[in-house]
């Protein structure tokens, strides 16, 4: 019975997702041209959480099989994000100058970017046997005229139409971090931006100029105002009544103890080790492969969790940058020197 319900959700859930594509005028019954081809589309289920961890929905999205398209791609594939680097110097500024962080979502992001080069897909002919209202979308090549998730250039062209709306408006990009944006009035007041992909911080002394910017940013992209911001790049924000700012990542740290502490392979020790030096390295890859199974870590993806966790928490930085030295050929003593960390 349970099997069945959730069965039924995740069908109405892809259907709501193909309709929203067609709706969003996503795709062109066109003719391959000669050396043209279609790219096949396939699912991915994602179960969404809220900030404190709770149920949020359920959701299908139809992606483009990136393993499949062109590797001959010519053009740049680069597009800017805002890093934790400058993330803490956007929230330290607006707190410097007292003003109310808020945060959006645009919704279906990479959805609502033009497509510039032709691109054709293959959406399931079962899916035109399930829905047979959308059955000439589906068992042959369709155009893109929008980007679809899973495009190698999808996160570029979202990138390029938001940077062109906001540089018509006014802004102006940042040198030095082109995700950030910053529009100058005359009378010298500020709208400060900073985008990570589909998700955006910005602030303003100016409440009237702030409602502005969101009236004609809504007129121009789909999009939700969440209000004052809480939870960004995997960080949770409490901005206080005297502005301070409160940065917490518990719960990123607790889930890499999850990922890695609780399902480590070697017994609990009495949390003394030696700290572990070059000459405690491996002889070779194939015994830091046999470490890595018998410690069931991945060594490298710890540590780069950790240096993430390391913006926040300094503590660790120290012990974490000397044990980076060591990703390639870990010893049984890096292994125990990581555990003792967790």
């Amino acid at each position: 019975m349970a099997d069945g319900i959730v069965r039924q959700e995740w069908l109405k859930a892809l259907k709501k997702e193909l309709k929203t594509l067609i709706d969003a005028g996503t795709f062109i019954n066109d003719k391959l041209k000669e050396g043209e081809i279609s790219t096949p589309v396939m699912e991915t289920f994602k179960v969404k959480v809220k900030s404190d961890g709770s149920l949020d929905k359920l959701k299908v999205r139809l992606v483009v099989r990136g393993d499949l398209q062109d590797k001959n791609i010519m053009e740049d594939k680069w597009s800017p994000t805002a890093s934790f680097h400058s993330l803490k110097m956007f929230l330290g500024h607006a707190s410097r100058i007292k003003a109310c962080v808020k945060q959006l979502d645009f919704v279906g992001a990479f959805l609502k970017a033009k497509m510039r080069m032709r691109m054709f897909v293959a959406i399931p002919k079962i899916y035109g046997i399930i829905f047979p209202e959308h059955a000439e979308y589906c068992g042959v090549p369709v155009r893109l005229a929008m980007s679809m998730y899973g495009t190698t250039l999808c996160g570029k062209y979202w990138y390029l139409d938001l940077t062109e709306y906001l540089l018509d408006t006014g802004f102006q990009a940042s040198e030095c971090m082109r995700c950030l944006f910053i529009r100058v009035y005359p009378d010298d007041v500020r709208i400060y931006v900073l985008n990570y992909v589909d998700d955006m911080l910005y602030y303003c002394r100016d409440s009237a100029k702030l409602r502005e910017f969101e009236e004609k940013l809504r007129a121009c992209f789909n999009l939700e105002l969440i209000g004052q911001a809480h939870w960004y790049l995997g960080t949770r924000i409490q901005q206080l009544a005297n502005y301070d700012i409160e940065l917490d990542q518990s719960r990123y740290c607790l889930s890499i103890v999850k990922k890695y502490l609780e399902t480590a392979g070697a017994p609990k020790n009495d949390r003394r080790h030696i700290t572990p030096t070059s000459d405690d390295c491996s002889s070779n890859e194939d015994e830091a492969r046999r470490l890595a199974k018998e410690y069931s870590i991945d060594f490298a993806g710890c540590i780069g969790s950790l240096i993430y966790l390391g913006m926040m928490r300094c503590d660790i930085v120290y012990a974490v940058n000397k044990l980076a030295k060591f990703t390639r050929e870990p010893g049984r003593n890096h292994f125990e020197a990581l555990l003792h960390l967790l």
